[in-house]
Order: structure tokens, then sequence, then C-alpha cells
């Protein structure tokens, strides 16, 4: 089958992918030579389209050459075909981008992942879908980190190393392989985790100008229903009691000790019957002093 720019291609042209076209030979049909190996694909974001492979004589040595894809008259699994070793260029990748590494964002915000490996045809070189994971990182296999299909036509705008899609794109996403982080609930995708499932706290305004807003609006409000109630009048004071005259602290006891000694009475005594003759007075009842009264000394 022969194209319009002379170059033949597959009878059936396949989908292929970057990193299926990474490493495989290119091999001019002129001598069968081998020319080197794909290092690189660089393509054309804003038109969806792989342009260039960069080929390296030897793996992981020297500086690539160019080749642009219309050069190529057969891609297929194991080899890439060109008319011959004069297929390559000194061309300018401005404005060219490696694709992979590039973070996917649809509309609302919402984070889909980074482009891990995309799909092109492999005669026109249009992109036809890309591939996502959480990372976007090469060296991890699927089994690893979960990989999605994102188809191209979500791409709503470019801008340097970041992909605007539509909004919903996260819904209809085809998964192509489960990890094993995300079977032990490691490695949820971020569309997919629950962010509403804790209460948002409510947050103080600390902003001055929010503060006198707020007595402004408070004080307009406020300021028609003060004018409507009169002013309630004072209740009459109950008259003050007189002062209360202090009552004379209680007087301290004297103690049992100081008390004065009151010695009892003795009842009177019955006088004696008349008929009865006076005792004698002892000689011990009377007063000597008084038996020498009036005698001389």
């Amino acid at each position: 089958m022969t194209t319009e720019k002379g170059s033949v291609a597959l009878a059936r042209p396949e989908v292929r992918r970057r990193s299926q076209v990474l490493g495989t030979q290119v091999i001019s049909q002129a001598n069968a030579a081998r020319l080197g190996v794909v290092s690189e694909v660089w393509a054309d974001l804003e038109a969806r389209q792989v342009l260039v492979l960069g080929v390296l004589e030897k793996a992981f040595a020297g500086s690539p050459r160019f080749l642009e894809l219309r050069q190529v008259t057969a891609l297929g699994q194991d080899a890439i075909l060109v008319p011959s070793d004069e297929v390559f260029e000194d061309l300018e990748l401005e404005g060219l981008s490696r694709v992979v590494g590039s973070e996917v964002i649809t509309e609302e915000g919402i984070r889909l992942g980074k482009v891990k490996d995309f799909e092109f045809n492999s005669v026109s070189g249009l992109i036809t879908g890309l591939i996502l994971s959480n990372l976007g990182l090469t060296f991890l296999p699927g089994f690893i980190l979960s990989t999605y299909l994102l188809s191209a036509d979500e791409i709503v705008s470019i801008g340097g190393d970041r992909l605007i899609v539509a909004d919903g794109a996260e819904t209809r996403l085809a998964q192509l392989t489960k990890g094993i982080l995300e079977t032990l609930g490691l490695g949820k995708p971020s569309w997919l985790v629950d962010t509403g499932s804790a209460p948002a706290l409510p947050r103080a305004v600390d902003e001055p100008a929010v503060e006198e807003n707020y007595e402004e609006v408070y004080d307009e409000e406020y300021e028609g229903e003060e004018e409507e109630y009169p002013e309630a009048e004072p209740e009459p004071q109950a008259e003050a009691a007189p002062p209360r005259r202090p009552e004379p602290a209680p007087a301290a006891e004297q103690p049992e000790w100081e008390q004065e000694y009151v010695k009892a009475e003795a009842p009177p005594s019955e006088p004696a019957p008349d008929s009865a003759p006076a005792a004698p007075s002892s000689p011990l009842d009377r007063d000597p002093w008084e038996e020498n009264t009036g005698e001389p000394t």
C-alpha cells in the first residue's frame, strides 16, 4: 500500500504505544543495515500527533539522530523500516513534547494523574489515547500502580507539562491494570478519594474589615427597632431602712476563781425554853482580853 508521500505503509495500520516503539531497531531497506534503535518519541501536543523519532546508533551511547515519522516505510513490532541511511536530519524540537510525565487535570480541578505512556497510529502518528498512573513513572509496572486509558479527544487545552481535559473525564476512564497497592487499599485514585467525610470546622474571622462590616450591618438593622420602643421608666426604689444601732457585746463571763465567795447564812436558831437554866460558859468560850478589861496591868 503506497501513501501520498510515496512510502510503503502497513496494509493494516495498527495502534502502537510509545513503550513498544522504544528499543525497536531501525533498518535500512536499501542495504539491510542496522542504523540504530529508537530512544525517544516526540509529539506535537497541539496537533496531537507524533512527528519525530530519536535514534541512537548504539543503545545508551552517543547522541540521538532524528528521524521524521513520515520517512518510515513500515513500523512493525520487531523493526522499523526506512528507505536508506540518509533519512536522518538536523531537526528543531522546539514546540515538541515527550508527553510522558505531563500532569492531567480536569476543568473542575480534579487531578487524574500523570501520563505514563500513550497510544498513536503507526501510520499517521495521531495520538489516540493517554495511559495514566498516579505517579507517571515509566519503570513501574502496571501490577504495582494501576493504569487507566483516557481518550485523546478529552484534551481541552495544553500548557507546558500540564494537560487540561474535559469535566467528568474521570468517569470515562478505562482501567487497564489493577496494581497491588490499590488491591491493598494504599493506591486509591485521587478522584475516588472521599475528601468530604470529615465535616469542616467553623473558622473564626480575624480580618478587621469583616468585623467592621458586621458591626455596620448590625447597627443599620436594629437602629429602627431601638427608636420604636420608649425608654423604660425606672422602678421606684424602696426607702432605705434606718441604720441599726449596734447591740452591746455580751460581757465576758467572769472566771469562777474570781467570783466573790458568798457565805451561806446559817438558819436562825430557836430560843431556848425559859425553864432551862443557862449553861455555864466554858473557859474556852470566854475571851481572855474581856476578863482583864478595866484591870490595871
